[in-house]
């Protein structure tokens, strides 16, 4: 549960409390889908979510000329995933959905989008007329092609570059080399 100070605070005379402290995940995860979408509908883009987690969170799709083209994303958010130099920003994934992702055979191509929060919830947006401030950034990686990770562990750790910013004119790179046949 988080506490900090508001002007409710001032008001109320009593801390603003968010709620949901055990939910921490679950709201990442909200949290992450609904900067997502701000950012897919900006690149002009549609979303689909499916009813069923299959190891994609996001079918996403740009439309131009009538020709459709679609890119699954999984999400993965994160308070501590940053390396010592902060360099990349790492995040567990199942083997099965490291398997799966970095596959070449044919199909759907898919992107790893991670999300880098605070830690404290009260820092995760500011409303500041005219404007919204959503803390913070998104990174992303294709994993096609990647090696097989050794051993026999449950989960893979997946290291996403600083340097690798996801937002909508990313988004909109990655679909126009998509359209003509290319690689994310």
């Amino acid at each position: 549960m988080t506490v900090f100070a508001s002007t409710m605070e001032a008001t109320t005379g009593t801390p603003l409390v968010r709620g949901s402290s055990t939910r921490t995940t679950a709201l990442m995860e909200a949290f992450q889908e609904s900067v997502m979408g701000a950012i897919i509908a900006s690149a002009g883009c549609i979303s689909a979510r499916y009813s069923i987690d299959d190891g994609v969170d996001l079918h996403v799709t740009h439309k131009v000329d009538g020709v459709k083209v679609p890119l699954d994303v999984q999400l993965k958010s994160t308070t501590d995933g940053w390396n010592v130099a902060r360099t990349a920003i790492s995040v567990p994934l199942s083997r099965l959905r490291y398997d799966e992702m970095r596959s070449t055979a044919p199909g759907m191509e898919s992107i790893l989008v991670v999300m880098d929060l605070p830690k404290d919830m009260a820092h995760w947006a500011r409303i500041h007329p005219p404007y919204s401030l959503m803390r913070h950034s998104l990174y992303w990686r294709p994993l096609r092609g990647m090696p097989a990770h050794p051993g026999h562990t449950k989960t893979v750790s997946v290291s996403v570059p600083r340097t690798s910013v996801f937002d909508d004119q990313v988004l909109c790179q990655i679909m126009a080399r998509l359209r003509v046949g290319g690689m994310p």
